[in-house]
């Protein structure tokens, strides 16, 4: 089997959400010496967005996207350490975490795949996390920005608090949000700095609210 074959199989793996096939294929990539982020891109992103495509077509559920998710945290907890070997200096810390209200985790794993193949260190508070918890870890973190990803309506209120107990608290990181549930009205009436409708989008904004404020 190529190099090709392996990504191929492995794509296909985390389309299945097939937990124990994902890190089979992961663990022979590594094994082949294959470049962390050759994987990380043309593997792992490149199934997860073919997920939310199927899931925006109605062909995959939620059941189906948290399994995808879990895969998806496996090949990441493997990968990472080579990924952080190519990036010895991080561009920023970024806490991540899914509201409360939330169980899902497919976009938040996405996002965090990408941020850590771009070299920012990543900080993943989990699913389902109260404003209580955001405000508690960013005072001990102090982190460049913060970031909330949900699929579900039923956090937007949850996402509202999170921003006001984080602002009332003198925290000064940045907030962004993302997820099929998140616009600019909704960015705006919640309070965040910013909005992303995918994860390479976000990227690019990440990098522009640190630049831009690191020019301050």
């Amino acid at each position: 089997m190529n190099e090709k074959d392996v990504i191929n199989k492995l794509q296909e793996s985390i389309i299945d959400g097939s937990i124990e096939d994902s890190i089979k294929y992961v663990e022979l990539a590594i094994d082949m010496n294959m470049d962390a982020t050759i994987i990380l891109k043309e593997a792992i992103i490149k199934g997860a967005d073919e997920v939310g495509k199927m899931y925006e077509n109605e062909k995959y559920f939620l059941a189906d996207l948290i399994l995808v998710g879990d895969a998806i945290n496996e090949c990441m907890n493997l990968i990472k350490p080579l990924l952080k070997a190519k990036n010895e200096e991080s561009l920023g810390t970024i806490m991540i975490g899914t509201p409360e209200g939330d169980i899902h985790s497919i976009g938040k794993s996405l996002i965090i795949s990408l941020l850590q193949g771009q070299g920012f260190n990543v900080i993943d508070l989990g699913v389902d996390i109260p404003p209580s918890k955001f405000v508690e870890e960013a005072k001990n973190i102090n982190p460049d920005i913060i970031a909330m990803s949900s699929l579900m309506t039923v956090t937007i209120s949850k996402m509202r608090e999170t921003v006001m107990q984080i602002k009332n608290a003198g925290i000064n990181s940045k907030i962004i949000l993302g997820g099929g549930i998140v616009s600019e009205e909704t960015c705006k009436s919640i309070g965040a700095d910013a909005w992303a409708k995918d994860g390479w989008e976000g990227i690019r904004i990440i990098k522009n609210m640190l630049y831009t404020n690191g020019d301050d």
